[in-house]
């Protein structure tokens, strides 16, 4: 990741894909990611002691963005109305991979503002938790919402929308180091 290092004499220029990963890598914020390409803002992290706190410095200064909790999750998005809105849809449930991939196209197929929304691709072990957990998403909520339940309890899950290209948005899942204090689940 080109994360800039953080700066003592002033505000570094930080993409919000960016901004996310010195997030989760240097303050053990658990940040899920929906990026929509904004450009670098200048912003300094270092001064701020709660991530609610580091994520308010952060969309004050890119106002293309908005900052949510639900369940306990910090997500970090576009200020676009479809994220928020409810969808009207069944729940899913199964494992990770196959319902996100069913969740995305559920999206896809609702949303025109999502069409160009990837499913979730396979990296690494087919059969870690990371894929295989038993997700459920509940009925008629928002995407912010479905996108959330697919991270199941484990407080070290996060996703990322990331774009790709002009064309292509693509779904990740990860793990968070959440420092001492906090146990990663297998």
């Amino acid at each position: 990741m080109n994360t800039p290092p953080p700066r003592s004499d002033g505000p570094s220029a930080f993409t919000p894909r960016q901004a996310a990963a010195y997030l989760r890598g240097q303050h053990h914020v658990a940040l899920c990611l929906i990026e929509n390409g904004a450009a670098p803002h200048d912003w300094q992290a270092s001064s701020y002691t709660t991530p609610e706190a580091l994520l308010d410095s952060l969309v004050a200064v890119v106002p293309e963005y908005a900052w949510t909790a639900i369940d306990g999750r910090c997500v970090l998005h576009p200020r676009q109305d479809i994220w928020r809105a409810p969808l009207s849809g069944e729940a899913f449930r199964g494992p990770r991979l196959q319902t996100a991939q069913a969740y995305v196209e559920f999206l896809r197929g609702n949303a025109p503002e999502m069409a160009d929304l990837v499913p979730p691709l396979l990296k690494g072990d087919p059969a870690a938790a990371l894929y295989t957990a038993t997700v459920s998403i509940r009925a008629n909520c928002s995407a912010l919402q479905g996108l959330v339940d697919l991270l199941g309890p484990d407080p070290s899950m996060v996703f990322a929308i990331e774009r790709q290209d002009a064309n292509r948005r693509v779904l990740f899942f990860e793990r968070v180091d959440m420092g001492r204090g906090h146990h990663e689940h297998e």
